[in-house]
């Protein structure tokens, strides 16, 4: 009895260790089995303020709140999926995680979230209404920065060298710090609750006259940062609706759609125009707009009500009013979503559609603007807040202009020395943003039914933004070269490629068409073989240039470097299955009324 007494202390003592690590255990290994919050997403608001989202652990109930973590601290804690750092460093890299925990004694806690980096910007000075674009005219000699007129004498290790001297000649430090400020600006304006509006509409199919089309049926986010993967686009009437990218067809062997559906990644970032013939656009004359810099000027669109519409009722310091003018005229084109030629006008229609929306639309439009009016104006806005929110611009490249010289291979970074030299690449696609916004050539092959006099100054096109580019294929107004090298090679002859082209039967081998027959894929190409070898004929003839200053003669060698460095200019972020992506993409649930676009590949796989 006193050998128990004396030891009973102890052994109870013993006894609560073991419940406590007991309990320590089962707690772990709940927590282990646990879902962690997902989709942790953090931009860049300025240079102190990092805004982050995420989305609630599916299989935790009862979840009190958050706690945020930068670099491995506790910085604060949130009830809601959303915070805001507002004590970050200026010019600094930055990682971001949070944790969920529930109520009460027995409180669990979840595993981390994704982990996501950023870098701040290194100062707040910068206005950000400047995109990174301008213009210039003649291009860098190779041998005045790199001590050579032959791009493989320069040596691996002198290439970091030669960069840097081209970075400073094009100004493209400043550029890219003028792009990031501009993308913060509008990460500070964005609203979450109007992009998520924006979503679901522009992935409804109530949108198009006959409940087969949404916007996403040509712009999805898993496809290309925002396209189809198609050369040309398939719009109404698809055999299969919910079917996205190859293997979508109305059935005709000519595609009603007669352009490529370029990229939604980094719309937002143009100032000056909308679509490839640019018929949304400032009314401004180019020598009186600055290029790159946000304008107040008035918008100019192919209806005089939607003109009327946008500069009467939408204030010019919109960031959104040229996306909200853009976003009118996919819903009136016939082939694309809808034919409104019975009605009084294409903005009556677009009203009835507004209108046409099922009362289940209404607590999504009163949770965005305070009350449950529909309107398409208020539609246009909120695609337009959607569409504004695929910003893309963290890419090796621009790691590298930032002084990380182990983002670039040494294949990557050749391929940017021949492009801002000798290629002549730059001459057209210069600065951060890779474009001027302006039509210029050369003449690309067409097809489709929008083959023949397409476009603005014949068959010239509002030059690309080369962001993402790697992943955006096929390339051109008509989609019609598969991969990078061979646009490269395009401009390295284009009088030999448009007749290689047409004369190889070129269009049989792009995917889209590669089922076809060869009459049949004869049938695509209709006129617009013949049109465009005249026009081109025309061209040379009417040039001052021979054909040996025309002809760039790129090797093989050359072409790879250039396709190489081009790769490196897409955002690992944009591409598809990045959280960033998934988070672009709404539960696949019907939508508010059933009719949503939950897409599917030809395989059945869903996107």
């Amino acid at each position: 009895m006193m050998f128990g007494s004396y030891y009973w202390p102890l052994i109870r003592r013993l006894m609560l260790a073991t419940l406590f690590a007991v309990s320590t255990y089962v707690s772990a290994v709940s927590t282990i089995e646990s879902v962690s919050p997902e989709q942790l997403i953090a931009k860049v608001h300025s240079a102190t303020e990092v805004g982050l989202s995420w989305q609630a652990p599916v299989s935790i109930d009862d979840i009190k709140g958050y706690r945020v973590f930068r670099d491995g601290k506790r910085i604060g804690r949130t009830k809601e999926t959303f915070f805001v750092d507002t004590n970050a460093v200026p010019d600094a890299e930055h990682t971001y995680y949070v944790v969920a925990f529930t109520r009460g004694k027995n409180r669990i806690s979840s595993l981390p979230s994704n982990s996501d980096t950023i870098k701040t910007l290194s100062s707040d000075e910068n206005d950000g209404m400047r995109n990174g674009s301008v213009i210039r005219v003649g291009i860098a000699r190779l041998a005045d920065h790199c001590g050579t007129n032959d791009l493989n004498e320069i040596s691996d290790e002198a290439l970091d060298s030669c960069m840097d001297k081209l970075i400073d000649h094009y100004t493209l430090q400043q550029g890219l710090e003028d792009m990031q400020a501009y993308v913060a600006r509008y990460r500070r304006q964005e609203d979450a609750k109007l992009i998520e509006l924006g979503k679901r509409l522009f992935f409804s199919k109530a949108l198009s006259q006959n409940y087969d089309t949404s916007c996403a049926s040509c712009h999805h986010p898993a496809q290309g940062c925002g396209s189809d993967g198609l050369s040309l686009s398939i719009g109404v009437n698809a055999e299969n609706a919910d079917l996205m990218g190859l293997g979508r067809s109305d059935g005709a062997v000519v595609p009603r759609v007669g352009r490529n559906s370029p990229q939604i990644c980094n719309s937002a970032l143009w100032v000056d125009s909308m679509f490839w013939d640019q018929r949304v656009r400032l009314r401004e004359a180019n020598r009186d707009s600055e290029v790159g810099r946000v304008s107040t000027a008035d918008i100019q669109t192919p209806e005089i009500e939607v003109t009327r519409l946008m500069n009467a009722e939408v204030d010019n310091t919109d960031p959104l009013r040229l996306l909200m003018a853009q976003a009118h005229f996919p819903i009136t084109a016939p082939a694309e979503m809808g034919d409104p030629s019975s009605f009084e006008s294409p903005q009556v229609y677009r009203e009835f559609i507004a209108q046409r929306l099922s009362e289940q639309w209404q607590p999504h439009f009163n949770a965005a603007f305070g009350d449950d009016q529909i309107s398409f104006i208020r539609i246009a806005r909120a695609m337009s807040a959607y569409q504004a929110s695929f910003l893309f611009i963290d890419n090796p490249f621009f790691n590298y202009i930032e002084g990380r010289q182990d983002k670039l291979t040494a294949d990557e970074k050749r391929g940017a020395v021949f492009f801002y030299t000798g290629a002549g690449c730059a001459n057209c696609h210069d600065g951060v943003m890779f474009t001027p916004e302006r039509t210029r050539g050369p003449l690309y092959p067409q097809i489709g039914a929008h083959g023949v006099a397409d476009g603005n100054f014949k068959n010239q096109f509002r030059m690309p933004s080369l962001l993402n580019v790697g992943i955006t294929a096929p390339y051109g107004d008509k989609g019609v070269f598969a991969t990078l090298e061979r646009v490269i090679e395009h401009y390295s002859d284009v009088t030999g490629s448009l007749e290689r082209f047409y004369g190889e039967h070129e269009t049989c081998k792009l995917p889209q068409f590669q089922h076809l027959s060869a009459a049949q894929c004869d049938t695509v190409v209709g006129e617009a073989g013949d049109y465009v070898l005249a026009l081109n004929a025309q061209n040379r003839a009417a040039s001052d240039r021979g054909d040996d200053a025309i002809i760039r003669g790129f090797t093989q060698q050359q072409v790879n470097y250039l396709a190489a460095f081009l790769r490196a200019l897409t955002d690992p972020k944009a591409m598809a299955g990045s959280d960033e992506i998934n988070a672009l993409i709404p539960a696949r649930d019907g939508g508010p009324d059933g009719h949503q676009f939950d897409a599917i590949d030809k395989e059945g796989n869903t996107l």
